[in-house]
């Protein structure tokens, strides 16, 4: 597989993780102030999106590669 194709499917899941996970604890973590009680924080919302799509690419990355 090629080193492009590869960088494109590990940061391909890392979004759908992202968005998955990040908009779970979004909804835990502000919940209230997204349904309007109060002020939305965008940087813990930016975040909240960016730390798992991190994650996920550093998980791929860095695994053991298959033979």
């Amino acid at each position: 597989m090629s080193k492009h194709r590869r960088i494109a499917e590990i940061s391909g899941r890392g979004v759908i993780v992202a968005l998955i996970v990040g908009s779970a604890l979004n909804l835990i973590n502000q919940g209230d102030a997204i349904f309007g009680a109060g002020a939305v924080d965008y940087l813990k919302l930016a975040l909240t999106y960016a730390v798992p799509f991190f994650v996920s690419c550093h998980g791929a990355l860095t695994a053991p590669k298959e033979t």
